[in-house]
């Protein structure tokens, strides 16, 4: 019975200090981030918020591309839509302002400048890369 005894009290300690090495090493993946961790990941946050931000403008500007025309009076989310695309504050009246956006948005991509925006102002402000090459082709078979 004492040589029982003996054995559990060397095994004991043995089995706590492989208990203690065994949950500490567990811990490890449960560390706290560090500070440039934790910045990079709201950054990635931000830029995913921001992105999404953007996929729903252009998403709203999508489905308003329907309008007939807006022009100066009128009011509402389109002219908001027309304003934020232009880099305007969007109170969501075309006015003075808007309109002259509008007419320098038109010289610049080739199209009478009348300020109002119809099918093909909607879709320069849509997609502003496919109408940069449709106005080069439209400038170069008019030479």
């Amino acid at each position: 019975m004492t040589v029982v005894r003996n054995l559990i009290k060397i095994i004991v300690p043995i089995i706590i200090v492989a208990g203690f090495f065994f949950i500490m090493s567990n811990f490890k993946y449960t560390q706290t981030l560090s500070l440039a961790e934790e910045k990079r990941i709201k950054e990635y946050a931000s830029l995913m918020q921001q992105a999404k931000a953007k996929e729903e403008d252009k998403t709203q500007i999508l489905s308003l591309s329907s309008v007939a025309a807006l022009g100066k009076g009128s009011a509402g989310e389109e002219v908001k839509a027309v304003q934020k695309s232009l880099g305007l504050n969007p109170d969501g009246f075309f006015g003075l302002k808007t309109e002259q956006a509008v007419k320098e948005f038109q010289v610049k991509n080739g199209y009478t400048a009348d300020g109002v925006v119809g099918p093909q102002t909607w879709d320069a402000l849509v997609n502003p890369s496919k109408n940069a090459g449709d106005t080069a082709e439209s400038t170069s078979n008019s030479l």
